[in-house]
């Protein structure tokens, strides 16, 4: 047995593998095993993971067909000896002292069968991003995990124990699975534990905006709608897995805004507005012009706030929203203020990295006018 079982599913990503298993040669703490899941690969990550395995005997290798992202996982937690869990993408990469820390916490605090640890998003280039610093308190997250995803997989570590309790990832899902996850965890009566220092890296490549956003919303769909309801897949009785009064048309208008946030993003304007009216009218969905500022989400564009992100955001992206907006019946002034509510905050950094001091009283002033709209609800469809 070892402490930490890490599993890395990988797919074509020789070149990111390599940083991924580096991070973890360097921690300071190395009572850890590595299982990497090469997922028919036709790029040499194959060759890349059979090295490190050569040199490293804390390091397995399985090598299986292509069959997607839940099943290499699985592929990994049949094989994971480890008495703690983690799932790190192989684009991504551990902090050093990420697994020393982590150890510490659940020493302290061996209650506590989820830990999930702050996080940096980093790009192609290892440059960085942005940084979330995680808030909240320890203890039971149902409220959060049922409302949405709670981060990136690599930064959660679960107890081997309770992973055996709530199952395997669903292979029906092509993405949300980790929120899936989560979700089963909260109601296997899981209490998470937060350690609110940034310990891991999730990256941001350009492949990520090239998802299919209404494939990502059917899948979330899925979720969300199991969540109010009692899962039959956890191998354990918990008083917390049971039938539940949630309001998932909110959960469902936040997941359609932000999936049409990343459409409208990649120029998929016609999909988006048939997509976006339809759901809308099934769900009886009815908004404020605030409510679009959800389409600045972790799936488009919420964490571009460098200087040369910000600027290529309001270069590149406002001429389709408006587009989509003119395309909807919101009246004129509500569609103004959630073209303003989408693009808020880039414009207001922007603001800042132009004008300076000046810019600052800019964005006070935009604040007092947008305070002079009446917020009003409307259907759009």
């Amino acid at each position: 047995m070892v402490f930490f079982s890490i599993i890395i599913p990988c797919f074509n990503q020789a070149n990111w593998l390599k940083q991924s298993v580096q991070s973890l040669l360097i921690q300071d703490f190395t009572d850890w095993e590595i299982i990497i899941v090469n997922d028919g690969s036709t790029d040499d990550s194959g060759e890349v993971a059979d090295a490190f395995a050569k040199q490293h005997k804390k390091i397995k290798v399985i090598h299986q067909e292509n069959a997607g992202l839940s099943a290499a996982r699985n592929t990994g937690l049949a094989a994971a000896s480890g008495d703690w869990l983690n799932f790190l993408d192989s684009d991504d990469y551990l902090l050093e002292g990420c697994l020393s820390s982590v150890a510490k916490s659940i020493h302290e605090l061996p209650a506590y069968k989820l830990v999930q640890t702050g996080y940096i998003m980093v790009d192609e280039n290892n440059e960085l991003i942005s940084t979330r610093s995680l808030s909240g308190v320890n203890g039971d997250f149902s409220d959060i995990v049922f409302n949405g995803n709670i981060g990136p997989p690599l930064s959660v570590f679960i107890e081997n124990r309770l992973s055996k309790q709530i199952g395997v990832f669903d292979t029906a899902l092509k993405s949300a699975e980790d929120w899936d996850y989560w979700v089963r965890a909260a109601k296997a009566g899981a209490k998470r534990q937060i350690i609110s220092t940034p310990l891991v890296a999730y990256r941001h490549t350009a492949g990520s905006m090239s998802r299919n956003a209404w494939r990502m919303y059917e899948n979330t769909l899925m979720v969300i709608q199991r969540i109010p309801h009692k899962d039959n897949r956890l191998n354990i009785s918990s008083v917390h897995n049971k039938e539940t009064a949630i309001d998932t048309h909110a959960a469902i208008k936040l997941r359609l805004l932000q999936c049409l946030g990343l459409a409208l993003m990649q120029g998929r304007i016609d999909e988006s507005l048939i997509t976006f009216k339809t759901e809308s009218f099934k769900y009886k969905l009815t908004y404020l012009a605030d409510d679009f500022g959800n389409m600045n989400s972790f799936m488009s564009f919420k964490n571009w706030y460098r200087k040369p992100d910000v600027k290529r955001v309001l270069k590149e992206y406002p001429r389709y929203f408006s587009v989509f907006f003119s395309e909807t019946t919101f009246s004129e002034a509500f569609k103004n203020a959630a073209m303003n509510s989408v693009f808020e905050y880039h414009t207001k950094n922007n603001n800042i990295y132009q004008y300076g001091i000046a810019g600052k009283l800019l964005n006070k002033i935009a604040t007092y006018k947008k305070g002079l709209y009446k917020p009003t609800v409307e259907k759009g469809y």
